[in-house]
């Protein structure tokens, strides 16, 4: 008993994210068959495979945008249908960024920074455009940018939360090496704290404290349980 109340305890502590015997379909097509995963602090997980793997898929269901067929996913011990407010609970940057095309690169991460009850000032603002050396293009519009500069506007919210559990879908795509290694930065900083990162990439970004998660394309399963009927295929 004493054993079990242990494991109990580190797993409160330690654990940050669990997907547990996850099965999910889309378009007809299986995506995971019991898929397994754990993050805990101080640790960073990538995920490994080519275009189509289902390494979107699998950050979409972690956020609560897609659900799975079967399965569960907890985040620091609750389950994710149970948390109300989950931009508390991790910063999620996905594969297409969310900037506003009318807006302004200072415009746009005010209004992130509203949308997720962060506060800054414009001075402590402007210290984070310099890290990815951004403060020049402050005011302008983001349509006007590169889609490495939109990368980089992207990855700038994470010097700007406090969450925990930091979720990135191809964050290097787009990126020239010195972003690359300022963003390598960022993630061993993150993991020296209380922090963990699970982040996806098609390219192996070398990134020398993450261990590697490889994720194959499945084939279909014309006698899975989901589908009774050749006509559901």
């Amino acid at each position: 008993m004493h054993f079990i109340l242990i494991l109990l305890y580190y797993h409160k502590i330690f654990m940050i994210l669990e997907i547990n015997s996850i099965y999910l379909y889309r378009n007809k097509k299986q995506i995971f068959d019991n898929f397994n995963l754990k993050l805990k602090k101080k640790q960073i997980l990538l995920l490994v495979g080519e275009n189509g793997v289902g390494k979107s898929s699998l950050m979409d269901m972690i956020v609560g945008l897609i659900q799975p067929n079967s399965g569960n996913v907890f985040i620091k011990g609750l389950h994710t249908n149970e948390i109300c407010d989950k931009k508390k609970f991790f910063t999620y940057l996905p594969h297409k960024d969310s900037l506003k095309d009318n807006l302004t690169v200072e415009q746009n991460l005010t209004l992130w920074l509203e949308l997720s009850s962060e506060y800054f000032n414009a001075k402590d603002l402007d210290k984070k455009l310099k890290f990815f050396g951004l403060l020049g293009l402050k005011k302008q519009l983001v349509k006007t940018l590169s889609h490495g500069q939109r990368k980089k506007v992207s990855l700038t919210k994470l010097l700007m939360t406090n969450t925990d559990l930091w979720l990135l879908d191809e964050p290097f795509n787009g990126l020239d090496k010195k972003s690359c290694d300022l963003l390598k930065i960022l993630l061993t900083k993150k993991i020296s704290g209380e922090g963990a990162v699970l982040l996806s990439s098609h390219i192996d970004p070398k990134i020398k404290e993450g261990k590697k998660v490889f994720l194959k394309k499945k084939i279909k399963n014309y006698n899975h349980r989901f589908f009774d009927t050749w006509e559901k295929l």
